[in-house]
């Protein structure tokens, strides 16, 4: 799959604060949150069927793709600062769903708690925030850079996504490792500030909003194990609803799109009704 030709052409980002958004087609909102070493295009394959439902803001983080560099580093100040720059960007909607991934399921988390019943639904796909993930066996090598040697760039790139964020490593020729270079070339914030306290549970265990999580089955980053992560979700909030996607990774919004917009579309159209 060419996920990069799933798209329509990219709408200019407006600026809110230190937010880049992207606005997509028309119905209930519904904004999308990237992981780290990312920027709207985590959701590159998605954007377009979520479009034809809702009315789909795609935003990149402080620090990450078209977004200014953030004004502050520290965990809390930073998450403060993106639950104010959103809620500004969506003004308009008395509320809207949200949906994080990875480093971005963080950040969902801990904004939904900041804006209580603004957001109406929240899904997290891949979440971090369970602390550091000590013993995680991920095999990343040296990325050189591109202008100095391209060949052993993308070979690089190609691998660590293979081991980060996909189930099996996309050749270098993929155009998937042009994306993930350019996310890479415009990185400006370490998202294991965030990504890598053990925050999650907690944060959505004081949420009253409709909770769905969903991993990949071949997902290598959750310690110990997606069903021991997936327990300590549900001890906090037993109404959640817990998905394990097959055949897709970490990444699992890109391997798997088709199942995972099944999936969201069906979540939020509920809540919106």
């Amino acid at each position: 799959m060419n996920a990069l030709l799933l798209h329509p052409a990219a709408p200019a980002p407006e600026l809110v604060g230190t937010l880049a958004v992207r606005r997509f087609g028309a119905g209930a909102p519904l904004v999308l949150v990237h992981g780290g070493v990312g920027s709207w295009t985590h959701w590159i394959a998605n954007v377009e069927a979520l479009s034809r439902s809702f009315a789909v803001t795609a935003v990149d983080l402080p620090g990450y793709g078209d977004a200014p560099a953030p004004q502050a580093s520290a965990p809390e100040a930073y998450l403060d600062a993106i639950a104010a720059d959103l809620s500004r960007a969506m003004a308009d909607a008395p509320s809207f769903g949200l949906v994080g991934f990875s480093f971005g399921a963080v950040i969902a988390a801990a904004v939904a708690r900041r804006l209580g019943g603004k957001v109406n639904a929240l899904s997290l796909l891949g979440p971090g925030g369970f602390g550091v993930p000590l013993g995680r066996k991920v095999a990343l090598v040296p990325v050189p850079a591109a202008e100095e040697d391209l060949k052993g760039h993308r070979v690089a790139v190609a691998h660590n996504l293979g081991q980060f964020m996909m189930s099996r490593p996309p050749a270098p020729e993929d155009p998937v490792v042009d994306l993930q270079s350019a996310n890479i070339a415009r990185l400006r914030f370490d998202s294991r500030k965030v990504s890598h306290r053990d925050c999650l549970v907690d944060d959505v265990g004081r949420l009253t909003a409709p909770l769905q999580i969903i991993w990949g089955a071949e997902d290598h980053l959750p310690v110990p194990s997606i069903a021991a992560r997936a327990e300590r979700v549900s001890a906090a909030r037993p109404d959640a609803e817990i998905h394990i996607v097959p055949d897709a990774g970490h990444w699992v919004q890109y391997e798997a799109p088709r199942a995972v917009e099944a999936l969201l579309s069906d979540f939020h159209n509920r809540v919106s009704r």
